[in-house]
């Protein structure tokens, strides 16, 4: 029960760190493109003036801009970031729980009766939790979970002086 604890206690942090780490770059990439798409509307009234100079340039922005403003719903990373920060917000909360059932269980103030229930009740919340609707997807590159990776090593380094080395 101890190494399951353990596992779960690592597992559900690094989950952690990689949902925050997507939360991060779906917000940057939804404020870019709403960014994008205000410069363009307020610098096309502002642009008549250099209208005649870059017809074509200026053309093909306007373009963009509005094909990107008809994608956009398509495109749904304000419902990724909803979602996902709503997640990465229990699995903090869950990472506590399952640090504290990791204290209690390896300072022997609960049994194995005991830890066993408590491991299967959270195991079973961090199911739960991670259902996503079908209309989710997204991917999570290997760059992501590096990062994480990284967050993770600090962790077990300052939490439980413990040193890993971690493959890329």
């Amino acid at each position: 029960m101890r190494t399951q604890i353990w596992y779960a206690l690592c597992n559900v942090n690094f989950k952690a760190y990689l949902i925050g780490i997507l939360v991060s770059k779906y917000q940057r990439r939804a404020r870019s493109i709403n960014i994008f798409i205000a410069l363009v509307t307020s610098s096309s009234v502002a642009g008549w003036t250099i209208w005649d100079k870059y017809k074509a340039i200026w053309g093909v922005i306007i373009v963009v801009s509005q094909v990107v403003n008809i994608i956009k719903p398509y495109i749904p990373y304000t419902k990724f970031v909803n979602k996902l920060n709503s997640i990465s917000q229990e699995l903090n909360s869950l990472t506590v729980d399952y640090e504290k059932l990791w204290y209690k269980y390896n300072s022997h103030k609960i049994d194995e009766n005991v830890a066993s229930n408590e491991y299967f009740d959270l195991k079973k919340k961090l199911n739960e939790l991670l259902k996503f609707d079908d209309d989710i997807v997204f991917s999570v590159s290997n760059n992501d979970k590096n990062k994480a990776n990284e967050k993770m090593k600090c962790y077990l380094k300052s939490n439980y002086n413990i040193d890993i080395d971690i493959k890329k």
